[in-house]
């Protein structure tokens, strides 16, 4: 068999015009024609309606394909595209193979009949996506009015991520191009498919159950044979059946609760003649599925994993960019490192974008990041035909049968938000009746009969939020999984969120502005400016820039400029969602999820991402590390009484031993008490409570109070802190803060009093440190020092002259 990427010697270019541009696989239109010079880059100030206008034309490209005598004796060949967005017309030597129009799919074209030894043109059309939803004519009482907010009506007509028409958070950039590969496969008389890895578990044994597809034959002498391999390497079986027991399984884990152990299976195809067709698949020998129990509250939302129901700690990913060919291999790596440095052990792939590459699946697997996987359907309304029916159902099949043999795969989602929306959406509601019924057939009859078939082990959701589905009651807080928005669009204070229970919240959130860096990079100075027309296209939320500035004014006092804005913006916004999990997980077995919104930015933009298009880390995205800390402290405070709280989200009882106190802002001790419980495992409990009333009167405005503590014998000291009155009227002092580098290339950062909200940041490189955003708290210093990634050299030699350092005391007028 052969089978090879075709990704050289094609070109580009607007159809009709006669200048042709050399363009790249993976690449798209914009990409292209940005690089070209043709177009400005979208992501600069407000050139992102010029390029909108310019994705109005039509574009042709052409390849060419050499096909060698040896290939061109085979029986069978193959053109595969694995990833063609959107609208296009496919052709080998100007015979049309077929129309395209989803970019979730693969295209498989047969083409031995219109092949040639030697050179072969490949010629790809593609029609303008926007053109398209502008001229679709819905039919006569199934119109459909609604468009989110931010996104361009009628993109539910097309099955393109419809986050490329716009979102509250992105651009309207509906780009086309070629973003998977193209593959140039030649055969004998059938060909190695697809194989479905089941697990069948008993107590101290796992049988792998094994089923293989064989296309384009039925030649009687093909035989399946099957090779696993322990995550060692050592063979375990060598042979044709189809069950294959292993004795005590080595377990894969989610990130936090033990190791991501990896098993091979390989399969082949050996036919007398040919040489043997091979596929292998990662595995991880584990039990993972949504435990749905009934208790005193109602019914629990639970990832159970090998038999341990575990508390999900992550947020909801977007695409990364506008241009998808440049969402890489490295750009999905660091992703899943920014994931497992904010100790996530989940990550929601929301249903408005796409279904990442393979890549970011096999990462997943081996860093231990659960998936809540999305099918691509978000906020909208979908008119069923028979066309569309079709359309969708191979769609996921496609992706199914791409990752469902990958551990980390946690549940299948039908949608986004839709189910919540014929409820309760005034949008919603003028909608025909035969719309609603759409609904239910498309995401409880088609899409989970797809899911049964092809991943019969994964567990299937209809919709999120939702409680199970046929329209029942999708908001109730005591069953399914929740979204919750009082705090942020309806402008409700923090303290909002403890008064909600939900079994799993799969989605909230909490804007803030990315960093000055990323600022600087799509504005000029005259446009630096929270409302000049460019930072204002750069935030696509209506109102939400004054939304930051009415948060900001319940917690800081106005800031000077807007690099400090900024930085009390990401402040904030860490806040907020500390607030929202730290409430959570003290009600650890009631709640069992929190999925913020959101992880990531797919351009740069003022959102609700802990990392920026740039993957830089929010204040959010540091604070994360701290609350979703396996073993994290909170103190809850209700007027001046405070509860001291561990969560212990590890399978092994945590000693804690620490000390309460009650400090003035020049770090006077004005009341202390050592502490030492031991937590259960899996569990959260309050270690100590007191009013602080009296000791407070009169000084509320001059006191902190905190709580050190440490467990295990190597586990370096945290800590967390509370004030009694918003941090914009404590009377702080200039702290004076001097950051100087020991002799072990560590940070080391002084104050002479209370310097709430630390945070430093490298004035020229991106880099990341173990710890930041932070109080200092003490005279003594706080210790910081780079972090390395996998594959990255020895940090530079430290330099505190290149750390810029933001507190709360100078970001405003004294």
């Amino acid at each position: 068999m052969v089978k090879r990427v075709m990704n050289d010697q094609f070109r580009i270019r607007i159809a009709g015009k006669d200048q042709w541009y050399p363009f790249s696989i993976p690449g798209s239109a914009m990409t292209t024609f940005v690089e070209q010079g043709v177009i400005p880059d979208p992501f600069d100030g407000m050139n992102e309606y010029e390029v909108k206008e310019f994705l109005r034309n039509d574009f042709e490209i052409e390849g060419i394909l050499k096909v060698t005598p040896e290939e061109y004796r085979h029986q069978n060949m193959e053109l595969v595209f694995h990833g063609v967005d959107t609208l296009a017309d496919i052709y080998i030597n100007d015979k049309k193979l077929g129309h395209v129009e989803n970019m979730h799919r693969s295209y498989v074209f047969p083409c031995k009949e219109w092949i040639k030894e030697g050179e072969n043109k490949l010629s790809v059309k593609f029609f303008s996506a926007l053109e398209f939803i502008e001229s679709r004519k819905p039919a006569k009482g199934r119109e459909i009015t609604m468009a989110n907010t931010g996104t361009l009506l009628g993109e539910q007509y097309l099955r393109k991520a419809h986050c490329m028409f716009g979102w509250d958070w992105g651009p309207q950039l509906p780009d086309c191009g070629i973003y998977g590969n193209i593959e140039f496969c030649a055969y004998g008389e059938a060909k190695l498919g697809e194989t479905l890895i089941r697990q069948a578990w008993t107590k101290e044994q796992v049988t792998l159950l094994l089923s293989t597809e064989i296309s384009g034959g039925t030649d009687t002498k093909a035989e399946i044979c099957y090779r696993v391999l322990d995550p060692a390497g050592v063979c375990l079986y060598h042979g044709t059946k189809t069950e294959v027991s292993i004795e005590k399984p080595e377990l894969w884990w989610p990130n936090g609760y033990g190791k991501q152990l990896l098993y091979s299976v390989e399969v082949m195809l050996n036919i007398p003649g040919e040489e043997p067709q091979k596929k292998t698949y990662t595995i991880g020998l584990r039990r993972l599925t949504v435990s749905q129990e009934e208790d005193q509250w109602g019914k629990e939302f639970a990832f159970l994993v090998n038999g341990v129901k575990i508390f999900a700690r992550g947020a909801d990913y977007i695409p990364d960019d506008c241009f998808y060919p440049k969402i890489t291999h490295e750009v999905l790596k660091r992703d899943v490192e920014a994931a497992v440095y904010a100790n996530f052990n989940s990550l929601r792939v929301w249903g408005g974008g796409y279904y990442p590459s393979d890549d970011f699946y096999e990462l997943c697997d081996k860093y231990g990041i659960i998936l809540w996987q999305d099918f691509m359907y978000a906020c909208n309304v979908y008119d069923l035909d028979d066309a569309f029916i079709e359309n969708i159902v191979e769609e996921a099949k496609d992706n199914l049968i791409r990752f469902r043999n990958h551990p980390c795969l946690g549940l299948i989602c039908g949608n986004n938000e839709m189910e919540v929306a014929w409820l309760e959406w005034k949008d919603m509601k003028d909608h025909a009746p035969s719309l609603k019924k759409d609904y239910l057939l498309q995401f409880e009859y088609y899409l989970a009969n797809v899911v049964a078939e092809y991943a019969p082990d994964v567990f299937y959701w209809p919709s999120s939020p939702s409680s199970g589905g046929s329209f029942d009651d999708p908001g109730d807080e005591n069953r399914g999984d929740s979204h919750y928005w009082d705090v942020w669009h309806g402008q409700k204070p923090y303290t909002e969120y403890r008064k909600h229970f939900f079994r799993f919240c799969s989605e909230f959130g909490f804007q803030s502005l990315p960093s000055m860096k990323t600022i600087e990079a799509f504005t000029k100075e005259e446009d630096r400016n929270l409302f000049s027309r460019v930072m204002e296209s750069h935030q696509k939320n209506p109102a939400a820039n004054g939304k930051i500035l009415y948060y900001l004014s319940e917690t800081f006092r106005y800031p000077k400029n807007l690099e400090n804005l900024v930085f009390l913006s990401q402040v904030i916004q860490g806040y907020a969602i500390k607030s929202g999990v730290e409430h959570w997980r003290r009600n650890r077995g009631r709640c069992m999820g929190s999925i913020y919104w959101q992880f990531n930015d797919n351009w740069p933009v003022a959102s609700w991402s802990s990392m920026d298009y740039y993957g830089r880390y929010k204040a959010l995205h540091y604070m994360a590390r701290e609350f979703y800390a396996p073993v994290a402290g909170s103190i809850e405070r209700e007027s001046t009484v405070c509860r001291f709280w561990i969560s212990n989200e590890t399978t092994e009882p945590r000693r804690i031993k620490g000390r309460i106190m009650l400090k003035t802002l020049d770090f006077e001790v004005l009341d202390q008490i050592q502490v030492s419980e031991t937590i259960d495992t899996l569990s959260a409990a309050c270690i100590f409570t007191k009013d602080y009333q009296s000791l407070i009167e009169g000084r509320d405005d001059s006191v902190f109070v905190m709580m050190e503590y440490q467990y295990g014998e190597e586990q370096q000291g945290r800590e967390e802190w509370e004030v009694f009155v918003p941090v914009k009227y404590l009377k702080l002092e200039d702290p004076e803060l001097q950051l100087t580098v020991n002799a072990e290339n560590q940070l080391e950062l002084t104050a002479k009093s209370f310097a709430p909200y630390c945070m430093l940041e490298d004035k020229k490189a991106d880099r990341i440190l173990n710890k930041n955003v932070f109080a200092v708290t003490a005279a003594s210093s706080v210790t910081l020092e780079l972090c390395k990634t996998e594959n990255a050299l020895e940090p530079d030699a430290m330099d505190a002259q290149q750390w810029k350092i933001y507190d709360v005391y100078h970001t405003y007028e004294q």
